[in-house]
């Protein structure tokens, strides 16, 4: 049975396509890979479900950071934010690749994400994809950020522990 959602496209501190569903209790959170698509279709597909769906659009495009570098885990709390605001009381991230790192990343620092759907996912994290903060320079840094401090990097740690095995 297909559901009737109303698709809002949404700018600002939350970006993206949003399918909202009047009596949604559950919301989810899409988030693409590295190739910065926002994956509309797979949100479409959960609120066809009766869920309301937020296809985020978490780098790239304006007033977001141009490639995955430092990306403030607070997108994604804001992310939630919104679709508590909206009435929904389950929180669902789906994410793909990259978006999967970000997914299993959000639901550590926020215990109101409920369940994470992680499509190739990685278990460590990884340093940035594409141009830094900036536009312009590619700095080896770690793609996430949390309270303006950067996550640390996979290389980071294997080489901390390196060191203290010594």
């Amino acid at each position: 049975m297909e559901v009737r959602a109303v698709e809002e496209s949404l700018t600002g501190a939350v970006a993206g396509t949003f399918f909202r569903c009047l009596k949604a209790t559950t919301g989810v959170v899409v988030l693409g890979g590295s190739s910065g698509r926002v994956d509309v279709g797979r949100a479409r597909l959960f609120a066809n479900a009766g869920a309301s769906a937020l296809a985020l659009q978490w780098f790239g495009g304006e007033g977001r950071v141009p490639g995955i570098c430092e990306i403030p885990l607070e997108t994604f709390f804001a992310a939630t934010d919104y679709l508590i605001e909206t009435g929904c009381r389950r929180i669902v991230y789906v994410g793909t690749s990259k978006g999967a790192e970000a997914s299993l990343l959000a639901a550590v620092h926020d215990q109101r994400i409920n369940a994470v759907a992680a499509i190739s996912p990685s278990s460590v994290v990884w340093g940035n994809i594409g141009a830094g903060r900036d536009g312009v320079s590619w700095p080896e840094r770690s793609s996430w950020s949390l309270e303006a401090s950067r996550c640390r990097l996979c290389r980071q740690i294997q080489i901390e522990d390196t060191r203290v095995r010594r």
